[in-house]
């Protein structure tokens, strides 16, 4: 299953960690991976340009789905394999709505720390 995965990844990038820990939270296994160093410039390589045109990383690719955001790649792989491993999404609203702030908050904190 997680055989047809692959995600290009960078050492010290949170938005990376991110999938990864979701493709671990899901029990995927298997998937094929690369890392990839940003003071080598390879995420602006052939490889990732042709999965991500802004040659950003991750470059997560499912089948021939290609997710270059991390919070799409972990709502995509909670959506596709729901009854497998743990949830990312909780079922009660007032949780979800909570865990909803919680994720857009945090990408709103590093807008205004200018990361």
């Amino acid at each position: 299953m997680a055989k047809d995965m692959t995600l290009l990844w960078g050492s010290g990038s949170p938005p990376c960690w991110r999938v990864m820990i979701a493709l671990e939270e899901k029990n995927l296994q298997g998937y094929n991976q690369k890392l990839l160093s940003f003071e080598k410039m390879e995420h602006k390589s052939k490889e990732v340009m042709e999965m991500n045109p802004r040659g950003q990383l991750p470059a997560f690719k499912h089948g021939d789905r290609v997710l270059n955001e991390s919070y799409a790649a972990c709502m995509y792989l909670e959506s596709q394999f729901k009854s497998q491993g743990n949830k990312l999404i909780p079922d009660c609203p007032a949780e979800q709505a909570l865990m909803y702030q919680r994720m857009f908050e945090g990408l709103t904190f590093n807008e205004k720390m200018g990361m």
